[in-house]
């Protein structure tokens, strides 16, 4: 048998493993070892190349000194320094700082990057970032999943979204975090199931980085699979959503409650994080964290700001106490309608009215949404409700509109899920051409009235409120010709008619189109181009009402209808009033006069900017009008025939109750949002600087890329400003192609030109580089002649690792430490400047390298000494914030426990009072008695989580290699 001891380091079929026994079984011999990146592994000897791995150090023979120089093979300072950044590199991601500053391509703000800090120096990357509308969650979201991703505990990753948000998601994720999202819809659960079997658990699968909507993942179907799943990282966007409200939760939220209760790091992300009540979002401090408040017990604020991290637009300051974001003027435009336009809008509402009564006897709502859609057309323009009634009557005519049973598409939108514009547009057109009847008759009446008002449609020749745009337009351009204008509209169909009124116009041609249909990369060109070309107008769909940017180009915006929704108004003025808008934003909604709907929304856009004024957070304002149904009021009172001001009535007092609980909440400050100021920004400044020093500068890694492909054998030239091409050794390459770029290693570069690849940090050729480097036995050795150098002297550069009780690697550092010859005398800060120090080139003295191989075992009894003393020190330290981080929630959970164990038991005591009067409690008391045993179960294996989270244990230092430094 080839004699290795316990401990020996070997090369185990070509990869680094250690020797833990060798032993026989009859006449096979077999080696157990511990392989890198592959664990235990019991081999048979025979079967496999065994050699111990090659000791640079211990090969340097005294007799060889007069041959060392820092240029020589066996010592080449040059292979000292790569193999140095390369193993800087590697631990990088668990120094605790923020990496995902390098690794971006997205123009961060120190506010945001303060969340992430925030979150990743919790115990548990677990929280709810409830940030106003504009300021950038997702952008957040990301960095925390880069984080994540960056010390290897984002594996298995789910985002749950919004339907209409899935592609946003997806693109955003790509474009500015090189994190592929893979849609999980219907396609991709067939395709797995045949792909694993049907028995097979699709959602429970390492490797994953999905993203599906909330619709789906709700349905029955997949439940069981969930309950069995796991997963590194949930984020939940528009978590307001899956909140739980009333007696029997959502099916949403009972599927978003299993899956937080299912995921190491959960993020819930909202703006509305409430909704003017308590219940909703308490349910969302306990996905995040069930045991921090019993059931029976107010939340406190010191609780919320355990788990919920909120900022306002109104609470970000500059470096010279100036507000970030300007004030914004929101104007109503009254428009006064035509004797014939009033014609035609009291024709199409009794119309309404008769078919949406008709619908409430027949108990057919399908056709009760269809009307209300009608209705919100009505009041859009003469365009969308003339194309609506006549593909109204065509589909009437030609019997397409009597059967209810309706598409997937249309049942979500009847349901309330919010779907992307081309799906949405298409449930709508389908929902608006149906209808119900109770004869023959009936159907051909119905018939005759559309008849009348499509005539009635086609005789309006002037729609007064598209003259009116059209004049804003003109004289804003003629008297401020250097302003741009953003357009809103709800529908297609209005979009279409508006551009064909202006098409004479000498301003025509400087109109930009957004709309469902136009694809990503037009949609990018045209953001660009208003952004930074001639084109002075922008006229778009709720299309565009998320994931575009144009604070820096734009400060005007015209809603040419006011979305029934008040969220959806707030999205579209967020394109404008967000991060980096420096003029006062100035929205103008035109609004029909004397209409039911424009008395109810011009009192609804009134209210929502008063209590803003008052309460300081538009989102706070828009989480308490979330659950109220506006479409089903204003229906109901087209229905009952009543006037607008009874509408406004009920709306206002229920707006009113909601504000005072509101107004509670701030009381109690459990809804604060918290200022960033000058202080704040020092502080992130700071872990910025410190984060920079971990992972080095685009300089660093520019250096480290260059040195090592051409170490490699390959070469690196510049192409330009910036600009470089590479020529890959074949070790470094994927695929066939040799030459590498263009690539730049600046991020702002990168990020203001296309096609350009970023070499970040943990971009895959630096991986792959590094992992080479590290792979191979150069550079384990080192020798340099330094300037700053007195006496000769060994730099030893250990790794020092620490995990808690889970093997949860909670820090892991380079410490070099130098010993001189002379005087055996430790020292770090000499070391640091050791290893990081160039090299002159030239021959040492012999004999002083002779002197440093021989005293080799001397130096390092002193280092090792050094280091367990600096293992002992950061054990302590670590040792202590571990205890007061898991102390504060082992107290939470210990007072839950109390509170729930005591409510528990008041319930049994109760049953049993009635037993002894007589009653039968017994399925009472059992069930009881279930509930109890389960809460100690569930709070013992919390405890011992958390006990095994406060544990710190430090893994033997080991010196990754070691460079003699000698005087010039």
């Amino acid at each position: 048998m080839t004699d290795f001891d316990p401990g020996d380091t070997v090369l185990l079929n070509g990869r680094t493993a250690e020797v833990i026994k060798t032993y026989s079984v009859g006449d096979l011999d077999y080696l157990r070892a511990y392989v890198e990146d592959a664990g235990v592994k019991t081999v048979c000897i025979g079967d496999v190349e065994v050699e111990p791995k090659r000791d640079q150090l211990g090969e340097l023979r005294s007799a060889s000194a007069e041959q060392l120089h820092p240029d020589h093979e066996a010592v080449s300072a040059e292979w000292f320094d790569l193999r140095s950044q390369a193993l800087q590199l590697q631990i990088a991601h668990e120094q605790g700082q923020l990496l995902s500053i390098s690794n971006s391509l997205v123009r961060l703000e120190p506010y945001q990057l303060a969340a992430v800090n925030w979150v990743m120096q919790k115990l548990r990357q677990r929280a709810l970032i409830a940030d106003d509308v504009g300021l950038g969650k997702t952008i957040e979201a990301g960095l925390i999943l880069k984080e994540l991703t960056a010390r290897n505990r984002a594996d298995r990753v789910l985002f749950v979204v919004p339907a209409h948000l899935q592609k946003k998601w997806i693109r955003d994720m790509d474009r500015f975090f090189d994190i592929n999202l893979t849609p999980a819809d219907r396609q991709w659960v067939e395709g797995e199931r045949r792909r694993l079997g049907e028995e097979a658990n699709i959602w429970d699968q390492d490797h994953q980085q999905m993203v599906t909507s909330q619709a789906f993942l709700r349905q029955d179907e997949f439940q069981p699979a969930l309950e069995e799943a796991f997963w590194d990282v949930v984020i939940v966007d528009e978590a307001h959503k899956a909140a739980k409200r009333g007696e029997s939760p959502s099916k949403t939220s009972k599927m978003v409650e299993r899956v937080a209760g299912n995921s190491d790091s959960l993020l819930l992300l909202s703006a509305t994080p409430h909704d003017g009540k308590g219940e909703a979002f308490r349910s969302l401090v306990e996905y995040i964290d069930p045991f921090l408040v019993a059931e029976d017990q107010d939340l406190s604020k010191e609780a919320v700001d355990r788990v919920m991290i909120r900022r306002g637009k109104q609470t970000l300051y500059d470096d010279d106490g100036e507000r970030i974001f300007p004030d914004r003027e929101v104007n109503t435009v009254p428009v006064e309608m035509t004797h014939d336009e009033r014609q035609f809008y009291r024709a199409v509402t009794d119309y309404v009215q008769n078919v949406y009564n008709r619908s409430e006897k027949l108990n057919e709502p399908a056709v009760g949404f269809a009307m209300a859609l009608m209705q919100k057309r009505l009041v859009s323009s003469i365009g969308a409700i003339q194309a609506t009634l006549s593909r109204r009557l065509g589909d009437l005519v030609d019997e397409q509109s009597t059967s209810t049973s309706l598409s997937e598409e249309a049942s979500a939108y009847l349901d309330g899920e919010d779907l992307d514009e081309e799906d949405k547009q298409r449930a709508e057109e389908e929902l608006s051409a149906l209808t119900v009847t109770e004869s023959d008759a009936q159907l051909e009446e119905e018939i005759e009235t559309l008849r009348d008002l499509v005539s009635l449609a086609e005789g309006i020749s002037v729609d007064s409120k598209a003259q009116k745009v059209r004049r804003y337009i003109q004289q804003l351009l003629e008297e401020q010709p250097d302003e741009k204008l953003l357009l809103f509209t709800e529908y297609r169909d209005t979009l279409d008619y508006l551009l064909d009124l202006v098409k004479d116009e000498p301003w025509a041609d400087e109109i930009l189109v957004i709309h469902g249909d136009v694809d990503k990369e037009e949609r990018a060109r045209i953001e660009e181009e208003f952004n930074h070309g001639q084109s002075r107008l922008l006229f778009a769909t709720d299309a565009a009402s998320e994931g575009i940017d144009l604070q820096h180009s734009c400060h005007i915006m015209v809603n040419y209808e006011l979305p029934w929704n008040p969220n959806r108004l707030e999205q579209r003025i967020g394109r404008l009033h967000r991060y980096g808008q420096d003029k006062e934003v100035k929205v103008w909604n035109f609004t029909f006069e004397d209409t039911r709907e424009g008395e109810i929304f011009d009192m609804l856009q009134n209210k929502v900017e008063n209590i803003r004024g008052k309460l300081g957070n538009t989102a706070d304002v828009l989480g308490m009008l979330d659950d109220i149904n506006v479409d089903s009021l204003i229906m109901e009172s087209i229905q009952n025939d009543e006037p607008a001001s009874a509408t406004k009535e009920e709306l206002e007092e229920l707006i009113d109750e909601r504000q005072r609980t509101l107004q509670e909440w701030y009381e109690r400050s459990l809804i604060d949002t918290s200022t960033f100021d000058q202080e704040s920004r020092e502080k992130i400044q700071e872990v910025m600087d410190e984060s920079e020093d971990v992972y080095g500068t685009e300089a660093d890694i520019h250096e480290f890329v260059e040195r090592g492909v051409e170490a490699l054998g390959g070469d690196v030239e510049k192409a330009g400003s910036n600009l470089y091409r590479a020529q890959l050794p074949r070790s470094l390459r994927q695929g066939t192609d040799e030459e590498y770029g263009p690539f730049t290693f600046s991020r702002d570069f990168a990020m203001d030109h296309d096609g350009i690849d970023y070499v970040s940090p943990d971009d895959d050729l630096v991986q792959r580089l590094m992992q080479q480097i590290l792979d191979g036995e150069q550079g384990d050795v080192g020798l340099k002649l330094l300037p700053f150098v007195d006496e000769p002297g060994i730099a030893y550069n250990y790794r020092v690792t620490f995990e808690d009780g889970t093997g949860e690697v909670i820090r892991e550092d380079m410490i070099p430490v130098y010993v001189d010859a002379r005087h055996h005398d430790p020292r770090q800060r000499m070391g640091q400047r050791v290893v990081q120090g160039d090299s002159i080139k030239g021959s040492p003295d012999a004999d002083r390298v002779r002197s440093l191989i021989q005293s080799q075992d001397q130096l390092r009894e002193a280092a090792d000494r050094y280091i367990s003393q600096q293992v002992t020190s950061l054990r302590e330290e670590l040792h202590e914030r571990r205890r007061e981080e898991t102390q504060q929630e082992l107290d939470d959970l210990e007072e839950y426990a109390e509170a729930e164990r005591q409510r528990i038991e008041e319930f049994i005591e109760n049953y049993e009072r009635k037993a002894e009067a007589g009653s039968n409690m017994d399925i009472a008391i059992r069930g009881q008695q279930e509930r109890l045993n389960k809460l100690e179960q569930r709070i013992e294996d919390r405890r011992q989580e958390l006990q095994r989270k406060a544990r710190v244990i430090s893994l033997a230092p080991e010196v990754e290699n070691v460079c003699f430094a000698l005087p010039v």
